[in-house]
């Protein structure tokens, strides 16, 4: 399995997907806090279109904080693109193979699926990206701990997909499709509302 390969066809998919949306769709609020689906959009270019040293130095100059970082990569991105432009940017550097410092081609996947679910989830219109692809994403992010912090929030607790032959841990069951299971790991409340079991209010308590 290479994330590259998955990564390629889930961005290619993304372009076909975000080039259907209205502008109200574009300017809907996303499942990822405070920002619009034109927002998750241009975030999710950020590792396609920028090296590594510009992403240091954009981390350095915003006081090694992430989260101020991101915010001004993507007040940067929708001020100089249109949303036709973020559209063909999104398809003309589906097959980069760029990742951030630090960060490994499978978090760089999980990211694209669950920035993807992001914008799909809150429009309301399934993007289908392929049930193994969101497996393998599970499977990298149960392990994950520091920023998402999908680790601590599954503690103690069993998923199990209902869409696809893959489980996790055990305990107080959360269930449902892989595409909720991989949003709600990663702390999107509003995914908790796809999913079943009593694991479901314990990982609610656990979502922010």
């Amino acid at each position: 399995m290479d994330p590259w390969d998955h990564m390629g066809e889930d961005r290619r998919a993304s372009a076909d997907y975000l080039a259907t949306l209205s502008p109200g769709e574009w300017n809907t609020s996303s499942w990822c806090d405070e920002w619009m689906v034109e927002d998750v959009a241009a975030h999710l270019l950020v590792s396609p279109t920028m090296s590594k040293g510009q992403i240091f130095f954009s981390f350095l100059s915003s006081g090694f904080n992430l989260d101020k970082m991101s915010a001004k990569l993507v007040g940067r991105m929708t001020a100089e693109m249109s949303l036709d432009q973020i559209v063909a940017a999104t398809r003309d550097t589906a097959g980069e193979q760029s990742a951030p410092p630090g960060l490994k081609p499978l978090g760089v996947l999980a990211e694209v699926l669950a920035h993807s679910n992001d914008i799909s989830f809150a429009v309301g219109r399934p993007l289908s990206l392929p049930v193994e692809h969101h497996v393998v994403g599970l499977d990298y992010l149960k392990d994950v701990q520091p920023v998402l912090g999908c680790k601590k929030r599954i503690e103690g607790l069993g998923l199990k997909a209902t869409d696809a032959d893959w489980s996790t841990g055990a305990g107080p069951l959360v269930a449902g499709d892989v595409g909720h299971l991989l949003s709600a790991m990663t702390g999107r409340a509003a995914a908790l509302a796809g999913l079943t079991g009593d694991g479901v209010e314990i990982m609610a308590g656990r979502s922010s």
